[in-house]
């Protein structure tokens, strides 16, 4: 999820450049400039729009019954070719249980993508909302427990290392713990991979590349401190999401990166520079690879069988721009195929260069599915995408083909609006209705920014707007910006 929280809290200021270059920039400017570009759709994983107001502390809670879970279709097989031939990469010209265990045939590098089907299945209307008064204010005792008719974690929330302190401040840990406890929260996504950095130590065997874990994160016990605060949300009844917040993106100048433009994507101009935001610049790495999708793979397996989760996340950042992909490796595989041999120099939005280089992004993903269901099928695979339309057009991230294959157990879709009718607009769309007749359907509020905090009844009507819709599971991004619209636990 490419959004800025805000403003950096003590303890992160580690990354003020990387943090200004990040989320902050310089504090005084950082939110203003990010905010802007949070308004505007952008190929940014994060929100087409994000505003708030200045607000006072309220607290709201909400308790919201589960989703079934219909059975997910299998997966297509995918389709022979190889890459193995292709030319070395030239230098840059720019600066620097499971739900669905079912079996996922071994896909090859590079996949012809199937006839892409839209979304279908309108909803037939609004679920019943069971729930006269859904909000009805602070209540210091917060959600119910899940139980036979709340069987669905209702509340999350997104932990954050930029803005936040709660990963790199065991006071700070504890302080959220009782918060969430407080409050009634029953989920919680804690990032993996961000910002150059794995919040865990790997297995040397599964880290190929020497990712170096976050240098900030405090001495804990031999698990290590991200491991720690896993249990303890653990045994304070949370479930526990480990979120690859990066993906497939990197920050320039990452050093484990030093030497290897050849595991880049590039755009048509040769540059593998792209910038999220003013002061941002981020680089990507190419799925088609054999050596990116074992990397991917070995951080995800080594992850989900190290860590206690319970779920496993990607946002669209598992896919890229849709300006990217011009690099030998990727033009070499498309060329090889009866469109590409036919359109062999295509520009970024032509709908079949679209659509095969989507399919790419989809075969990673089988691969993950794949090695999961192997290493660890009581872990759950969960997408937390923007709306179809904007994912699939400016990610190539096709998160409803996901669905319909059977490659993800839930979808956390990112809806950060500023106005309710933009918010009902997208929770109508008939790819949320499609998706969750197979898996359920989880909706992402922004809760606010530091610097433009969210009206608590914005984000009241928020709430009951969603689950008016029928959405049960709501995850608020994110921790910090939520505090203040729900009440204090106290010491």
């Amino acid at each position: 999820m490419a959004l800025p929280p805000a403003a950096p809290a003590a303890s992160s200021l580690r990354r003020c450049s990387e943090g200004a270059a990040r989320w902050t920039l310089p504090p005084e400017l950082a939110c203003s400039l990010l905010l802007l570009t949070l308004l505007a759709p952008q190929a940014g994983g994060g929100p087409a729009a994000a505003a708030g107001q200045p607000s006072t502390t309220a607290g709201t809670t909400i308790a919201l019954p589960g989703l079934d879970q219909p059975p997910s279709a299998p997966a297509r097989p995918a389709a022979a070719a190889a890459i193995a031939s292709l030319p070395p990469s030239e230098p840059p010209s720019a600066p620097p249980p499971a739900l669905n265990p079912r079996p996922i045939p071994p896909p090859s590098a590079v996949r012809d993508p199937v006839a892409q089907t839209p979304a279908s299945g309108a909803p037939a209307g609004p679920l019943p909302n069971p729930f006269p008064n859904p909000l009805p204010g602070p209540l210091s005792g917060g959600l119910p427990a899940p139980g036979a008719s709340n069987p669905e974690p209702a509340l999350g929330v997104w932990l954050t290392t930029v803005d936040s302190a709660v990963m790199v401040d065991p006071a700070e840990a504890q302080r959220a713990l009782a918060f969430l406890r407080h409050n009634g929260f029953r989920r919680a996504a804690l990032p993996l991979y961000t910002a150059g950095v794995v919040t865990w130590t790997p297995a040397p065997a599964r880290n190929r590349l020497a990712i170096p874990t976050d240098p900030l994160l405090p001495p804990s016990t031999a698990a290590g401190p991200t491991a720690s605060l896993l249990v303890a949300l653990g045994r304070a009844g949370l479930e526990r999401v480990g979120w690859f917040e990066f993906g497939l993106m990197a920050p320039v100048g990452a050093p484990w990166l030093a030497g290897r433009d050849d595991l880049l994507l590039r755009d048509a101009s040769g540059s593998s520079l792209w910038q999220e935001s003013p002061g941002l610049n981020r680089v990507w790495l190419n799925p088609i690879l054999p050596e990116v999708q074992q990397l991917l793979e070995d951080l995800v397996v080594d992850a989900c069988t190290k860590l206690p989760l319970e779920v496993i996340q990607f946002d669209d950042h598992l896919g890229y721009p849709v300006r990217f992909g011009y690099d030998p490796a990727t033009l070499a595989a498309w060329r090889a195929t009866e469109a590409g041999r036919r359109n062999p120099s295509p520009d970024p939005g032509q709908p079949a260069w679209i659509a095969w280089r989507a399919e790419q992004v989809t075969a990673l993903l089988e691969r993950l599915r794949a090695a999961m269901n192997s290493a660890c099928p009581a872990v759950r695979m969960s997408v937390s995408p923007n709306p179809q339309e904007f994912s699939y057009s400016n990610y190539l991230a096709d998160w409803s083909s996901w669905v319909r294959r059977g490659l993800v157990d839930e979808v956390v879709v990112q809806i950060y609006r500023d106005n309710l009718a933009a918010l009902a607009r997208e929770l109508a769309h008939p790819s949320l209705a499609a998706a969750a007749q197979r898996v359920p359907v989880r909706i992402g509020l922004l809760a606010g920014l530091k610097s433009q905090p969210k009206d608590p009844a914005q984000l009241r009507r928020e709430l009951e707007l969603v689950q008016a819709r029928g959405y049960r599971g709501i995850d608020l991004f994110f921790y910090e910006s939520a505090r203040r619209h729900f009440s204090d636990p106290g010491p």
